[in-house]
């Protein structure tokens, strides 16, 4: 069976302070499965600036010894044109500079697209045979959407970290507001295009992406690697900075939330799937950027309900180091 080619729609910052590992690691996981085939990487606001983050998508690539593979800059803003007052915040602090790690010039970082013309370009190559994994706001992928609607038929999937439902109680209800998760929360406009595009939508949200689940990286995890192989050093190093400088303290660890994405693009039956009918509040003062299941509605979301977290962080970890 041939690998399936994906585009990684992300906000990956490596060796900054403050943001979350689970990013890069995603990247390195694309990288390192038999099972998929990484034909770009494009970058939105989150953890850090696009255009930080290409930097680090393209570190990524380089120590992996794929600089083939396109790195495109995105979205700096979500649709409402207003940068959130966190964000704005944040990057006038670490998550707005180069950390720990060296990263490569900012003109070498990208391949000068915009990361919506990128992907509809690629769409538009390989009809039928692009899944999108995304990792962050769904900003890029909505902009291509209004760009080239023609794309959307042609889009074999979409693969997303995203929403809260509140199937777990105590973690699935929110983790940037008490109903919504950040990914959403911070271009709600843009998913409400992408749920409503007719695509084929896979969703794992804060539901099975949690502490609960096991899907949780420790220190054990990293005991006895080998500095030997470049990007298993790299691997290592992202992950010290989280654990000495975690983004969240509701575990002693990382929670996978954007590997198990692209471990689910990978293979399926690694997860339980429930189809639901799943909207996007935009409008509400309280609730805006709320993933709220629907009743009546025709289904458009295959949502991840239930995993074996242990297991797959242990998968995880070995694809990266074999």
């Amino acid at each position: 069976m041939s690998a399936r080619k994906i585009i990684i729609d992300t906000d990956p910052a490596i060796g900054i302070p403050g943001t979350d590992a689970d990013d890069p690691i995603a990247i390195i996981l694309a990288l390192k499965d038999p099972r998929l085939e990484l034909m770009a990487v494009t970058t939105v606001f989150g953890n850090c600036p696009p255009l930080l983050g290409a930097r680090c998508a393209t570190h990524i690539l380089q120590v992996a010894g794929r600089a083939d593979i396109p790195v495109a800059v995105g979205q700096g803003v979500p649709m409402s044109g207003t940068l959130p007052e966190l964000l704005q915040k944040a990057y006038e602090g670490p998550r707005g500079r180069e950390g720990s790690i060296v990263l490569p010039d900012a003109d070498d970082s990208h391949c000068g697209q915009h990361a919506s013309e990128l992907i509809i370009d690629l769409v538009r190559q390989y009809p039928g045979e692009i899944s999108l994994v995304c990792i962050g706001a769904q900003s890029n992928l909505a902009l291509a959407l209004i760009k080239a609607p023609d794309i959307a038929p042609l889009i074999k999937e979409v693969v997303m970290m995203a929403g809260a439902l509140g199937l777990d109680a105590t973690w699935g209800r929110g983790n940037i507001t008490p109903v919504a998760e950040c990914n959403i929360w911070f271009d709600p406009q843009a998913a409400d295009i992408v749920f409503r595009s007719g695509i084929p939508l896979t969703m794992v949200s804060l539901d099975v992406t949690n502490a609960a689940t096991g899907l949780v990286l420790t220190r054990e995890h990293l005991q006895g690697l080998s500095d030997e192989m470049p990007l298993t050093l790299l691997f290592k190093q992202v992950c010290a900075c989280y654990f000495d400088a975690p983004m969240f303290d509701w575990s002693e660890g990382c929670v996978l939330y954007d590997p198990l994405a692209v471990a689910v693009a990978a293979d399926r039956s690694i997860g339980v799937f429930k189809e639901m009918s799943i909207g996007i509040e935009t409008q509400g003062k309280l609730t805006i950027g709320q993933t709220v299941p629907q009743r009546d509605m025709p289904d458009n979301v295959r949502v991840c309900t239930h995993i074996d977290g242990q297991k797959i962080v242990q998968d995880i970890v070995r694809i990266i180091v074999e």
